[in-house]
């Protein structure tokens, strides 16, 4: 776990606080594509605090193990012993075409 340099180990994660660049190294991103991700709020929280914009560490962790719920019920989801198989040719639209067995001559 990434913990910013001003926060001790025993501190409570309802009052650590993380600045940008916290948050990119919590998660691993480089600059450009931290920022890119810190705007998008279906991948990121909304800051806590605003201008400078923070982000409480407890909200962070709570949102991560919400996002780690959804991906194991999607994996449970995908290996269901009764789910139906899907070809690729079943995600194909369908052609507009008539069949090849009733198509008219020249």
């Amino acid at each position: 776990m990434h913990w910013p340099a001003d926060a001790g180990e025993d501190a409570d994660p309802r009052h650590v606080f993380l600045d940008a660049h916290d948050v990119m190294a919590r998660y691993g991103w480089g600059k450009t594509k931290g920022y890119r991700n810190l705007k998008d709020r279906s991948l990121v929280p909304a800051p806590v605090m605003t201008h400078p914009d923070r982000w409480r560490l407890d909200q962070l962790l709570g949102w991560e193990e919400k996002r780690m719920e959804l991906a194991e019920a999607a994996l449970e989801a995908l290996v269901a012993p009764g789910r139906h198989e899907v070809d690729v040719a079943d995600l194909l639209p369908k052609s507009k075409r008539p069949s090849a067995r009733r198509r008219r001559s020249a």
